[in-house]
């Protein structure tokens, strides 16, 4: 018993237990990642059609960017993973702040990629000006702005790591609550806020991603004791990226 009580509940809990206790948090969590753009639709479609055009076009940008981010999350996940399981702990955090520094490179060069493509992917796709025009400012704030959701999923896959999938969801929870609260606020200009449609539903979905990579950095420094990493330095091994992609 006191073995249990110090170890990770991955290295004795009985299979089928674990795999019902970590894998329901996870599906509960994509459910929760797939809101963010039907909030977002939602609330844009009580603008008007071209608004909910314009939404719907960048929604494969987003795809893109949770694609990036969710793949290379699942490679820090399974090295990570492995790693504790083999009990080489100095790897397991070489991997951990590798993971931290790919997912703000990837903020970086996503946010770079948006200024130089974001403009042309929408021209390319509409003759309208006013679809073009929302469709920009949309994506011009999720994709410059998406090192949130980069951190967010891989502060997520370091909590699923070991085991504390709840934590992860509490992750997704937090992020998709605040998008709901601030959709309406920044799109129809409530509390004094100024009314910024479709560019405000950007924005709550920024915030949302933001304030769920915070709650993720907070939970994993307070609850993830098996991991230690440092927003400081980031020891990079070309060695380790290149197992975790």
């Amino acid at each position: 018993m006191e073995r249990k009580t110090q170890e990770n509940k991955m290295g004795y809990m009985p299979i089928n237990r674990l795999l019902v206790t970590i894998s329901l948090p996870i599906m509960f969590s994509m459910i929760i990642q797939a809101l963010y753009n039907v909030v977002d639709s939602i609330f844009v479609a009580q603008i008007g059609e071209n608004a909910l055009s314009a939404v719907s076009l960048a929604f494969p940008v987003q795809n893109l960017m949770i694609a990036i981010g969710a793949g290379t999350g699942i490679g820090i996940n399974a090295f990570v993973s492995r790693c504790l399981g083999a009990r080489e702990y100095k790897d397991a955090n070489l991997g951990t702040n590798n993971g931290i520094l790919l997912a703000i490179l990837s903020g970086i060069g996503f946010a770079i990629a948006t200024i130089v493509f974001a403009k042309p992917f929408f021209l390319m796709q509409t003759n309208n000006p006013e679809i073009s025009k929302l469709g920009i400012d949309y994506t011009m704030v999720v994709g410059c702005f998406s090192i949130g959701i980069f951190l967010q999923i891989t502060f997520e896959k370091l909590l699923q790591a070991t085991g504390k999938t709840v934590y992860s969801m509490i992750i997704q929870c937090t992020g998709a609550i605040i998008n709901i609260i601030l959709d309406p606020i920044f799109i129809f200009g409530y509390f004094g806020v100024p009314k910024m449609g479709v560019t405000g539903a950007a924005i709550a979905t920024v915030i949302g991603q933001l304030m769920g990579a915070l709650v993720g950095l907070i939970l994993n420094i307070k609850v993830n004791k098996e991991l230690t990493f440092s927003l400081i330095k980031f020891p990079y091994s070309k060695k380790i990226v290149g197992i975790i992609y």
